[in-house]
């Protein structure tokens, strides 16, 4: 039975409204939801793409080992986690804590759990190296909260709505889709800025 199921992007932090197809618990179809009261019907290329993500025939869905002829097997959960940490705690043996590095991803970003859980084991480890997306597009955000506000996160969002007026530097937020600013149709909110003169 196709059903019709109200959902939103994780991709990044407007987390835009989505509409899913769903037929036998498989996923056919995405498409922007129009009624969303933010997005109002606005997703871009890739959380639409993300139908061709959750089928990919290659999608892992289980742990794989690789196998000494280069291919890989599958293994249990609990094989798999022995494996990892008796191979990590190798690392930590040979080269200390400063050996252990951590990256995620945006989805991970916007999942309290593992945000808290990367902390609270990377501290445990005593690791310093946690590096996450906004390593490579918004750290100088969060340097400039630093020395503003005195705190990297506290990133203040202007309301694009509202505001007379907006000065951006060094950024273009027409080409990164609002990221860090909230706003998933930043191209509307841009226009209607520059409508009342701001």
């Amino acid at each position: 039975m196709r059903q019709e199921k109200v959902t939103y992007c994780r991709i990044c932090e407007p987390l835009c409204g989505m509409i899913a197809t769903v037929e036998n618990d498989e996923l056919i179809s995405l498409r922007p939801d129009k009624q969303h009261p933010l997005s109002k019907g606005f997703a871009c290329p890739k959380g639409i793409a993300f139908t061709e993500i959750v089928n990919d025939p290659d999608r892992v869905l289980h742990p794989l080992r690789r196998t000494a002829d280069g291919g890989f097997e599958h293994v249990s959960w609990d094989t798999a986690l022995a494996d990892i940490g008796e191979r990590l705690r190798g690392v930590h043996r040979r080269h200390g804590s400063a050996g252990i590095g951590w990256y995620f991803g945006n989805p991970a970003t916007f999942s309290t759990g593992h945000t808290l859980w990367t902390a609270t084991f990377m501290n445990l480890l005593g690791s310093p190296h946690v590096y996450s997306a906004g390593s490579q597009d918004v750290n100088n955000r969060f340097v400039a909260s630093h020395f503003l506000y005195g705190n990297p996160v506290a990133a203040p969002i202007p309301d694009i709505n509202r505001v007379d007026l907006l000065v951006i530097m060094g950024a273009n937020p027409v080409v990164s889709h609002g990221s860090v600013m909230s706003s998933p149709r930043i191209r509307e909110g841009l226009n209607a800025i520059t409508a009342r003169g701001g």
